[in-house]
């Protein structure tokens, strides 16, 4: 679980994207039953630029909600000595919590719950399915020009913002 606070516009287009994989994986019925290399095809020959900006608003949304659970978590873990990295927290497994003690377990199961319901929420939001959205990330680590194309909507629309 990777959630860090970013400085600048564009150490926050190349990090999101690495940072956040790991955790967003929406928990969804997908199209699992297809060879990868069948899957990555797929989504790779039909994402649009429509598609890539939607994507690229709902990770930045993500990112907002993820800072703030990772925050939250971090603060319980640390009454109970355990540091947030001695963990691994996802969305598509929320129960792999068992190394956390019980006594905060039901705390950190509560924002982790929150914030993969907030992520879904966002996806949806911006305009796609969490099918979709879990398609294009998968294409997106599979191919370096859709890796790019995110990217570059990142850092657009974080200078639009600014």
């Amino acid at each position: 679980m990777s959630f860090r606070p970013r400085k600048t516009s564009k150490l926050l287009a190349i990090g999101l994207i690495s940072s956040w994989l790991g955790i967003v994986g929406l928990p969804i019925a997908s199209v699992t039953e297809l060879p990868l290399t069948t899957q990555a095809a797929i989504a790779q020959s039909s994402i649009t630029n429509e598609e890539i900006n939607q994507y690229a608003r709902a990770v930045l949304l993500i990112d907002q909600y993820r800072n703030a659970a990772y925050t939250q978590i971090k603060d319980i873990l640390l009454t109970v000595n355990m540091d947030i990295s001695e963990i691994n927290i996802s969305c598509s497994d929320p129960d792999n919590i068992s190394d956390v003690p019980r006594s905060v377990r039901r705390d950190v199961r509560s924002i982790l719950t929150q914030y993969c319901n907030q992520s879904q929420d966002a996806v949806e939001a911006a305009g796609l399915s969490p099918r979709r959205f879990n398609e294009i990330t998968q294409a997106h680590a599979e191919d370096s020009t859709i890796f790019e194309r995110i990217q570059q909507e990142l850092i657009r629309l974080q200078q639009q913002s600014e």
